[in-house]
C-alpha cells in the first residue's frame, strides 16, 4: 500500500498546482495567451470575465473584439472593437482592426472613422484616395468624394476610370460644365471612345443642350456595341425632350423597338411609350 501511495503523489501534485486564471491580470494574460495559440472560444471566456471586472481596459476589450472576429463573428468583434476605440481613442492598432470589420458589416460610418485615425497616426492619405471616394458616396456625402476626386486623379492622369469618377462626381454636385470639359479631356487625350461620348452627351442633355447631346449619342451608338440598347434609349430620352414631332416621333419609335429586345423592367419603357403616344396622339 505505501508502495501505490508514493506512485500516486506526484499526479496529485500536478492536479493541485493546474489553477484557472481568477484575478483580473490573470484573466488578461490567459486570455491573450489563447489567442496567440488560435483558442478563440477559450481566450472569449477569459477575457469577458476580465471585462467584466474591468470594463475599460483597452488589452482587454481589444483581444476579446479580435477573438471574435477572428472567427467571423463580426457583429461582436465591431461592439467589442468600438467600446475600445471608444475609450481609448485615436488607438492606430484598435482601428486597424475596426476598418476591415466595418467594411465587412457595411458600416460606412465607422470605416471612415478608422481609416482618419490610420491615416492620421502612420499611413500616407494617398494611400486610401480610392476607399474615400466610395466610402463619401456611400455616407451621402458627395462633395467630399469629389475633392478626394480630384486628388486621386492628379496622381495618375493616365487612368480614365479616374476621369469618369470625377466626371461623374461633378455633375452630382452641380458642376456640369466641368464634367463635359473632363470628358472633352478624356476625348482628346485617349480617342473618341463611345463612353466618353456617351457620357459627354448624358451631360450635354442634363443641361438641356439636346442638339449636343443628339450628336454625341449619334456617333456613338455604332461604337458602343456592347451597350447599344443603352445608348440608343439615352437617345431616345433625348429625342422625347426635343420640339420636334419628328424627334419625339423616332423617340417612340426606337422606344418600341427597345420594348421588343425586352429591356429589364427598371427602365419603365411601358409607361414611357404610353406617355409619349399620348402626347404624339397616334
Amino acid at each position: 500500500m505505501r508502495k501505490v501511495f508514493y506512485l500516486l503523489l506526484p499526479v496529485l501534485l500536478v492536479i493541485g498546482c493546474s489553477r484557472e486564471p481568477k484575478t483580473f491580470d490573470q484573466l488578461v494574460k490567459a486570455g491573450e495567451h489563447a489567442f496567440v495559440q488560435g483558442k478563440y472560444p477559450k481566450a472569449r471566456t477569459y477575457l469577458i470575465k476580465a471585462v467584466d471586472m474591468k470594463p475599460s481596459d483597452r488589452n482587454a476589450l481589444y483581444y476579446l473584439g479580435m477573438s471574435y472576429k477572428q472567427e467571423y463573428i463580426m457583429d461582436s468583434a465591431l461592439y467589442y472593437l468600438k467600446r475600445a476605440d471608444l475609450l481609448h481613442p485615436k488607438d492606430r492598432e484598435i482601428n486597424l482592426a475596426i476598418y476591415p470589420v466595418a467594411m465587412e458589416l457595411e458600416d460606412w460610418e465607422n470605416a471612415l472613422k478608422a481609416l482618419s485615425v490610420i491615416t492620421s497616426t502612420g499611413d500616407p492619405i494617398q494611400k486610401y484616395y480610392s476607399e474615400l471616394i466610395k466610402l463619401n458616396l456611400k455616407v451621402k456625402n458627395p462633395v467630399v468624394a469629389y475633392i478626394y476626386a480630384k486628388k486621386y486623379l492628379a496622381l495618375d492622369t493616365t487612368d480614365v476610370n479616374r476621369y469618369l469618377v470625377l466626371a461623374d462626381l461633378a455633375a452630382q454636385i452641380d458642376s456640369v460644365n466641368q464634367a463635359i470639359d473632363l470628358m472633352q479631356e478624356c476625348i482628346e487625350k485617349f480617342g473618341r471612345h463611345p463612353e466618353f461620348l456617351v457620357n459627354q452627351g448624358i451631360y450635354y442633355a442634363s443641361r438641356r443642350d439636346y442638339s449636343k447631346a443628339e450628336k454625341l449619342l449619334r456617333e456613338a451608338i455604332p461604337l458602343d456595341t456592347a451597350n447599344a440598347p443603352s445608348t440608343r434609349l439615352n437617345l431616345a430620352n433625348v429625342l422625347s425632350k426635343e420640339k420636334s414631332r419628328q424627334k419625339k416621333l423616332e423617340a417612340y419609335n426606337i422606344y418600341k423597338d427597345l420594348q421588343d429586345e425586352k429591356l429589364p423592367a427598371v427602365f419603365k419603357l411601358d409607361s414611357t411609350v404610353a406617355a409619349l403616344k399620348a402626347e404624339l396622339k397616334l
